[in-house]
C-alpha cells in the first residue's frame, strides 16, 4: 500500500522537468484562443476595409464584363486577360486581412508558448498510432473537454443563428423588394453582427480552454516522490557520493595543515578543545599569519605534531579560542592581537636563542 502511494503524481514539476517538456514542445496550448483571435481580427478588419473590398470588388466586375462585351470573340487570351485584370484590381484589397490574419495567428501563439522552436513536437512516436493508447485518449479527460468544447460552440452558433434570424425575419422578408446594393448591406450588417456576437462567445470559450490546459499541462508534468528523488540525485549528485567527497576534501586539507604545523613560530593552545599555529616572517609577512588551526581531535594532533618537531607550545585558553573564532587560514591576525602575539613570539624567540 505504501508503495503505492508513492507512485502516485502528488509531487509539483521541478523546474528541469518542465525546461525538458518545453524543449521538446509539450506546452500548454489553446487552440480556441488562435481561433478566436483569427475571427475577431477578421471581423475588425472587415468592418474597417468593406469599403475598400467593395469598391474593388464593383471595380474588377465592371471591367471584366466591359471587356467581354467590348470584345469581338471570346478567346482564350481573353479569359486569361480579364483574369489577371481581375486579381490585380481586388487582391491588394485584402493584403491588409491577410496580414493581420498572419500576424495574430503568429501573436496568439506566442503569447500561450513564447518565442520557442523545437521540430522534436513533429517527430514520430509510434506509441501514437497503438490502438490501445488510442482508446485510452478516446476516452481521456482531454478527450471530453474537446468535446464539450465542440459541443458548446455548436449550440452558442446554432443559438446565434436562430436569435438573428428571429429579430430580423421582418426584414428578410421585405428584401424582395429591396435593391441589390440594399441587400448587399443588409447581408453585410447581419454578418458583422453573427461575426460579433461569436467571437464574444469563443473568446469567453477560449478564456476557459487556457486555464483548463494550463492546469491539465500542469497535471501532466507532476511528479512522484521516488521521481523527484531521483532527478535531484541527477542534478546534484548522490548525498552519499557527495559526503565521502567532502569527506575525502576535509581529509586531504587537515593533512596539507599538519604539514605546515613544524614551520610555525608557536602553537597557542586551549588545553582541551583549540590549537592555533602561528608563523612570523619579518621580511614577507607585516603580521603574525595563522597557518593551521583545529579543535578537538585536530588539535590534539596539531599539538603531537609540534612536540614531534620541537615547536613551541603555549597554554592561552582565552586568546587560542579568540584567534580560532576570529582569524581564518592563512590570515594575518587583526591588530588588537598584536600586543598579546608580540610578548608571545619574544618569549619564543628568548627560549630559541637560550
Amino acid at each position: 500500500m505504501a508503495e503505492q502511494e508513492g507512485q502516485e503524481k502528488t509531487e509539483a514539476p521541478t523546474e528541469r522537468k518542465r525546461q525538458k517538456s518545453r524543449d521538446e514542445g509539450q506546452v500548454a496550448f489553446s487552440r480556441e484562443l488562435p481561433s478566436a483571435a483569427l475571427l475577431a481580427g477578421c471581423t475588425l478588419i472587415l468592418l474597417f476595409t468593406s469599403p475598400l473590398i467593395f469598391d474593388s470588388a464593383m471595380r474588377m466586375m465592371n471591367g471584366s464584363f466591359s471587356e467581354m462585351v467590348l470584345s469581338e470573340e471570346l478567346t482564350i487570351p481573353l479569359l486569361y486577360k480579364v483574369f489577371s485584370d481581375a486579381l490585380s484590381t481586388f487582391l491588394p484589397s485584402l493584403i491588409p486581412l491577410a496580414l493581420t490574419l498572419f500576424s495574430l495567428a503568429i501573436l496568439a501563439s506566442i503569447l500561450q508558448v513564447g518565442m520557442r522552436f523545437t521540430i522534436k513536437a513533429l517527430a514520430p512516436k509510434f506509441n501514437k498510432i497503438s490502438p490501445l493508447t488510442g482508446i485510452k485518449r478516446l476516452f481521456s479527460t482531454q478527450s471530453l473537454a474537446d468535446f464539450l468544447k465542440s459541443l458548446g460552440k455548436m449550440v452558442i452558433i446554432g443559438f446565434i443563428g436562430v436569435y438573428l434570424y428571429m429579430d430580423k425575419l421582418n426584414e428578410i422578408n421585405g428584401l424582395s423588394v429591396s435593391t441589390p446594393q440594399e441587400i448587399m448591406i443588409f447581408n453585410f450588417t447581419a454578418l458583422a453582427e453573427i461575426s460579433g456576437m461569436i467571437v464574444l462567445a469563443l473568446v469567453a470559450i477560449a478564456i476557459f480552454d487556457f486555464v483548463y490546459q494550463k492546469w491539465h499541462h500542469e497535471q501532466q508534468l507532476k511528479m512522484t516522490k521516488q521521481e523527484v528523488k531521483e532527478e535531484n540525485k541527477q542534478t546534484e549528485g548522490d548525498p552519499q557520493l557527495k559526503q565521502r567527497i567532502r569527506q575525502i576534501q576535509r581529509e586531504m586539507s587537515n593533512a596539507r595543515m599538519m604539514q605546515e604545523v613544524p614551520k610555525a613560530d608557536a602553537l597557542i593552545v586551549n588545553p582541551t578543545h583549540f590549537s592555533v599555529a602561528l608563523q612570523y616572517d619579518r621580511e614577507v609577512m607585516e603580521a603574525p599569519t595563522v597557518i593551521a588551526k583545529g579543535a578537538d581531535y585536530l588539535a590534539l594532533r596539531m599539538r603531537n605534531v609540534a612536540r614531534e618537531n620541537d615547536v613551541p607550545i603555549l597554554e592561552r585558553p582565552a586568546l587560542a579560542r579568540d584567534l580560532y573564532s576570529s582569524v581564518d587560514i592563512g590570515e594575518s591576525i587583526p591588530e588588537r592581537f598584536y600586543k598579546a602575539i608580540a610578548e608571545i613570539l619574544a618569549y619564543v624567540y628568548r627560549l630559541k636563542s637560550a
